[in-house]
């Protein structure tokens, strides 16, 4: 328990590109265009700088170029001045001067620069997702632009109410979000958000959950994933890259993602059992983690990754062909296969006993119908996972995501995601299949 699975295998995709073919984007895609612009309120006070009359884009210009050097040398100060203090272990000190910073420089920018009708001007190309530069490092295409500081210290205040102590303050973190991203041209279909874009909707995913509003959190956290995996396809990101500060952020996002998953399930008045077994198998396949971790897709016969067919009778074992499956099924597969569950391989320590329980008993505040399940989760590494919680009512450990009830002794074999998923037909209720017919991957 505790190891950070994305730090071992950090990624959300097969381990070849090929493997994310045309359907899996486009459907990321879609997801993404439908779920990643803000409301029409949220941007209706800008306007970009192409539809401004010139005159007024020529004021606006002007002063982006008089100040644009004193905007600079400010932001290196402070940079300067944060660094001193974090080395000193002033930690309070630099959040409490990041946050009086950032806020002093966005008020004296919008008394300077010019507006349109009242609406904030955008200095930044329409189809600056093409580009490679950082909008929070360093100026867009090169040129000086105004977007550039009044984005980088939202994002820097969202970032610092976020973790800032007794100055914590999450409405302020997701009011700072939204300015930032209010200054992006609208995401169009079709196109991949930039990389700085996605790094400052992690912010919003984070100040959602905590705020509690976990249905809403949950699509933040996942549309996130799905951006992410749109920049790796892309060639933007590396997303085995662990020191990558974007990759770093979502490092254990398998596990809110899975804990959420749950609490949005309870939040809406639905009873053990939590998922059935299609929603489980999506879950993983989105996720990438058990049945569809990179590792695990191959064929158990013969290794073989390409053209994968999924076994129907216990969706726990890949084939890349109907001959490998009659082989393994004569071998080895027919006794693991339908309602006959894998034996664990993992067992209970007295540690991880003590650590689970305890987890399980710190419930977090919040609403008493989303909280009163405490819940651990188990990693045990190439992202399989299981998410122990507590019955109210029996007392009774069972995993959140099979329903399956856990023995919580020292010892106890514990079964994984590629073990449970022969036993599901059991806890749910479904008809055992043992034929070795395979369904395709997708």
């Amino acid at each position: 328990t505790g190891e950070n699975p994305m730090k071992t295998n950090n990624t959300f995709l097969p381990e070849k590109r090929a493997k994310y073919n045309a359907k899996r984007r486009q459907k990321d895609l879609d997801f993404v265009y439908s779920n990643w612009n803000l409301p029409h309120e949220m941007t209706a006070t800008k306007i970009n700088i192409a539809d401004v009359p010139a005159k007024v884009a020529k004021k606006h210009k002007r002063v982006v170029a008089t100040r644009g050097s004193e905007w600079t040398r400010n932001d290196t100060e402070y940079r300067v001045k944060v660094q001193e203090m974090e080395s000193r272990g002033s930690l309070a000190e630099a959040v409490s001067y990041s946050i009086a910073h950032g806020t002093s420089t966005i008020e004296q920018m919008q008394q300077v620069l010019p507006t349109y009708q009242s609406r904030t001007i955008v200095d930044i190309p329409p189809d600056f997702r093409k580009f490679s530069s950082r909008i929070c490092e360093r100026e867009i295409s090169g040129n000086c632009s105004a977007l550039n500081y009044l984005f980088r210290n939202n994002y820097r205040l969202a970032s610092y109410y976020n973790y800032a102590g007794e100055r914590t303050d999450d409405e302020l973190s997701l009011h700072h979000v939204n300015e930032a991203l209010s200054l992006l041209p609208t995401l169009q279909r079709g196109e991949v958000p930039h990389y700085d874009e996605v790094l400052v909707r992690t912010m919003r995913a984070l100040a959602t959950y905590h705020m509690k509003d976990f249905e809403a959190a949950l699509m933040e956290y996942r549309v996130c994933i799905a951006a992410i995996r749109l920049l790796h396809h892309e060639g933007r990101i590396d997303m085995s890259d662990a020191t990558d500060k974007l990759m770093d952020t979502v490092n254990l996002w398998p596990h809110t993602i899975l804990r959420m998953t749950i609490r949005v399930k309870i939040q809406n008045g639905v009873s053990r059992p939590y998922l059935t077994k299609e929603e489980y198998l999506d879950l993983m396949k989105e996720n990438a983690y058990g049945i569809y971790s990179p590792s695990s897709q191959k064929c158990f016969h013969c290794g073989n990754t390409e053209k994968l067919l999924l076994c129907s009778g216990c969706s726990n074992a890949w084939y890349c062909s109907k001959s490998c499956a009659t082989k393994e099924w004569k071998t080895d597969h027919k006794n693991r296969c339908g309602s006959k569950r894998y034996t664990g391989t993992v067992t209970m320590t007295a540690s991880c006993l003590q650590e689970v329980l305890d987890e399980i008993e710190s419930k977090d505040p919040g609403p008493e119908t989303v909280n009163s399940l405490g819940m651990s989760i188990l990693n045990f590494g190439d992202r399989d996972f299981l998410v122990l919680c507590k019955d109210p009512s029996t007392g009774e450990i069972f995993d959140a995501l099979t329903d399956e009830t856990i023995e919580m002794q020292e010892g106890t074999p514990l079964p994984t995601i590629k073990s449970k998923l022969g036993g599901y037909h059991k806890f749910i209720g479904m008809p055992s299949n043992k034929s070795s017919q395979a369904e395709s991957q997708e």
